[in-house]
């Protein structure tokens, strides 16, 4: 017929390929009859006034290093001379997320930065 379910034939139940059980059609809920298809697909996922509320612009969170070890990590990049200027902007931003990440900045992560801000070695012979 024109209008029954496509999964049980119009019957409102399915059965096992043994045919021992029965169970009530998960297409029709149990009616024969095909489901409304007018309707759009219907998002599930997002169902907490929270979920659509739109994220802020702009990062909360501090513009300077917090800890004392990020200060004066942030302090030897300000006055390193082989960095330019993009470099010593990303390097700080660096050492913030590490903060916010770590709690605190680690003696690795000291010895990267360091690394990247103090000159290196003069040209060999």
């Amino acid at each position: 017929m024109e209008g029954d379910c496509r999964l049980c034939g119009g019957d409102g139940r399915i059965g096992n390929a043994l045919g021992r059980s029965t169970a009530t059609c998960p297409g029709c809920h149990g009616s024969g009859r095909r489901g409304d298809t007018s309707t759009a697909f219907h998002d599930v996922t997002k169902t907490k006034p929270s979920h659509h509320a739109r994220p802020e612009a702009v990062a909360k969170g501090p513009k300077v290093p917090v800890t004392p070890e990020g200060a004066q990590l942030a302090s030897e990049v300000s006055a390193s001379t082989v960095l330019t200027e993009d470099a010593k902007t990303r390097l700080l931003a660096e050492i913030m997320n590490h903060e916010s990440t770590h709690g605190r900045c680690t003696q690795t992560f000291l010895k990267k930065v360091r690394k990247q801000a103090r000159p290196g070695p003069g040209p060999k012979s």
